[in-house]
């Protein structure tokens, strides 16, 4: 970690690392998105600007253009005057106030380009993933930091999600949904980055690999009697010599004999 990227986090309070989940156990795995995630956001962060860049370069062109009226001050120059201060505020052309509108608008996008540069790779080092066969954790975000920790035998639902930028780039995103989680959530649906029921996984390489692990995670929980209560399980391999229809059997059997002894009783009688 950089000096400058420790200023930052001292400044904003945010620590490095997360804490790992509870219950992790020696099966827990600590990385973060891929770097092709961190070119693929940058690819979108210079399209982003770039667009930005021709919006004010169309709207300079346009104002330049326009014949704008020159606006007047007296009342401005009257009033210091009788101040006695020596200042050369007279007059201000339309043409001037555009310049400094200009001026504005290009200070504001040299400083945002700046920052959000910054930003966007502190936030891919800020991204982290933590995953072990009892729990797991994900933690984003720089400004707002948005920390998940999720029960792996509460998993209902997992998808892989990947688009054209991420399949040239080789990415996909894990989404992985809980118990809790109210139906599922859309695309639109933009409540669904604020559903702590819902975690994602994104700038992954291989997400299939992670969603099988997951998956045989879930397996395990399940046959040890974890998971969801309503999901119809079959008994362990090692039980099934102990179950109740092996002990009826033997009564099933005297009470058939029994019975074809009382029969042949009857028939000698008659």
């Amino acid at each position: 970690m950089t000096p400058f990227t420790r200023q930052v986090l001292h400044v904003l309070r945010v620590r490095e690392r997360p804490d790992p989940p509870p219950a992790a156990g020696p099966t827990l795995d600590v990385f973060r998105a891929s770097r092709r995630y961190l070119a693929l956001r940058r690819v979108e962060w210079v399209l982003t600007q770039l667009g930005a860049l021709v919006g004010i370069l169309f709207s300079l062109v346009l104002f330049g253009a326009i014949d704008l009226p020159f606006v007047q001050f007296g009342g401005l120059e009257e009033w210091v005057s009788n101040l006695n201060i020596q200042t050369p505020v007279v007059s201000l052309a339309g043409t001037d106030l555009v310049f400094l509108l200009e001026c504005f608008a290009i200070t504001g996008y040299l400083s945002q380009l700046v920052g959000s540069g910054l930003f966007l790779t502190l936030n891919w080092e800020m991204r982290w993933y933590m995953v072990s066969d009892e729990s797991l954790r994900i933690r984003e975000g720089l400004v707002r930091v948005r920390e998940q920790t999720m029960t792996v035998a509460n998993i209902q639902n997992m998808g892989i999600r990947q688009g054209p930028l991420q399949r040239a780039f080789g990415l996909a995103e894990l989404e992985v949904h809980t118990a809790g989680g109210g139906g599922k959530a859309t695309e639109d649906d933009k409540s669904a980055t604020r559903n702590l029921h819902v975690g994602h996984f994104r700038g992954l390489e291989d997400a299939w690999a992670l969603r099988d692990r997951l998956r045989g995670a879930l397996a395990r929980h399940r046959a040890s009697g974890l998971g969801d209560p309503d999901e119809e399980r079959s008994p362990p391999p090692g039980d099934r010599d102990a179950a109740p229809d092996r002990g009826l059997l033997p009564a099933a059997e005297t009470l058939l004999a029994e019975a074809r002894r009382l029969r042949a009783t009857l028939r000698e009688d008659s």
